[in-house]
């Protein structure tokens, strides 16, 4: 695990991304019809849980390598308390004692019916296992030729899957969320792989470019199927998950590469990305600013406003929180400070979103059992649109008021693994 201070921003926005699709996803799901055939849905349910399983893998590169037995215990241990003591507390203490939902507290019920609760945890627990002894076996094979290492943790990862689809076979695709965890355990080693050459192909310019033409075919591929195709509702067949599984690997990787550029350091302090403000709207000439001019306008409202002051500039503009004279060079680095400022704002909204994505997991579907209503309402409705905004809201509103609660009893916050 990253300590907090050396966490990877991007890894926590694009957490809180996928997190804030899973809650509108099953939120449209809850409180109204049909919309599941809905298009918004179709790119809901192509992210979400591969994002958020790709993700998963690519943090794997801050892990430490597993060398031997007392490490891969460790491991084994510290992924056990990380993911399946929360799935054991919010599952029959939460779900079951406290609310009385009884499937909770039939625990064969519960093991072949995983889809219904947290059976999130206990899919990326089954493949954090499968990975951390495929690893600590690479690493015992082959220390020194990272080539090797790859293939043979390649080969005991998919060994693995073949072990986990004989389960399957046997017990039942249901149990503990086999045929979910064979779905994504792809999506994992993808994220693992580009964690892994993430750095080295960044390091070059023609790495970059290849960077940049991946994402944008996979851009293009993705929007090319999900326009034409219901990826929810396709069946089960062979050809239908390859096609699933290929159009979520590639909307994932077009809108991690795409945010990137939006979200990174460089582009929020500045980073030479074309800002327009509210003039350009009316008429304006609208221009990409430079790193410079991006860097002046990172001075604060009140230091523009005491320059005015000083100098006896002309009348003081309101754009939003911005205070601009008619200057046309003034107006640039206050354009360039807006946008900064919202970009800022949104960023921290998915921050704080992929820190308490557990939490949000967790909480959220017990909010949204009780805003349910026994109304029937379509979601291609206005009062469709208006019932799933204002839910969505209400429940993340809400999801942050009970975390905050939460986190001020020790008791509770270590008991329910609240961070």
């Amino acid at each position: 695990m990253e300590k907090a201070e050396n966490r990877n921003q991007f890894v926590d926005i694009m957490r809180g991304m996928a997190m804030l699709l899973v809650v509108l996803g099953h939120t449209m799901t809850g409180c109204t019809a049909n919309s599941q055939s809905s298009f918004l849905f179709n790119i809901i349910w192509s992210l979400q849980m591969p994002l958020f399983i790709l993700i998963s893998g690519y943090v794997t590169k801050y892990s430490r390598p597993i060398s031997d037995g007392n490490g891969l215990w460790k491991y084994v241990k510290r992924r056990t308390v990380a993911y399946m003591l929360p799935w054991a507390v919010w599952s029959f203490l939460v779900r079951g004692i406290i609310f009385g939902e009884d499937g909770f507290l039939n625990v064969k019920h519960l093991l072949w019916n995983m889809d219904s609760g947290y059976w999130f945890l206990a899919t990326i627990w089954t493949i954090s296992m499968i990975f951390g002894i495929a690893s600590f076996i690479a690493e015992r094979v082959s220390k020194e030729n990272l080539l090797k290492k790859q293939i043979v943790l390649l080969g005991c990862y998919l060994a693995g899957m073949v072990l986990l689809a004989g389960i399957g076979a046997v017990l039942g695709l249901s149990f503990f969320a086999i045929k979910l965890t064979l779905y994504y355990m792809p999506f994992y080693y993808a994220g693992f792989l580009y964690g892994q050459f993430d750095d080295r192909m960044k390091e070059s310019e023609t790495g970059k470019k290849m960077i940049d033409s991946v994402v944008a075919i996979c851009f293009v591929m993705w929007l090319f199927i999900i326009l034409r195709f219901s990826l929810y509702e396709m069946s089960d067949g062979g050809l239908a998950i390859i096609l699933r599984a290929a159009t979520s690997l590639a909307g994932c990787i077009a809108v991690c590469g795409l945010c990137k550029g939006i979200f990174s350091e460089k582009s929020v302090v500045g980073g030479g990305y074309p800002c327009v403000g509210r003039r350009a709207l009316t008429g304006s000439v609208p221009h990409s600013l430079s790193a410079t001019q991006l860097n002046q306008a990172g001075r604060s409202t009140n230091s523009i406003q005491s320059d005015r002051a000083e100098h006896g500039s002309g009348q003081l503009y309101d754009y939003g929180s911005t205070y601009c004279d008619g200057n046309s060079d003034d107006e640039s680095k206050c354009c360039a400070e807006i946008c900064i400022n919202r970009k800022e704002k949104v960023r921290d909204v998915f921050l704080w979103a992929g820190k308490q994505s557990l939490e949000i997991y967790m909480v959220h579907g017990l909010l949204l059992n009780i805003f349910k209503s026994s109304i029937v309402i379509q979601f291609s409705s206005i009062e469709g649109y208006l019932l799933t905004a204002g839910n969505f809201v209400l429940t993340i509103g809400l999801c942050a008021v009970v975390i905050r609660l939460l986190n001020q009893n020790v008791v509770l916050k270590k008991v329910l693994n609240i961070r």
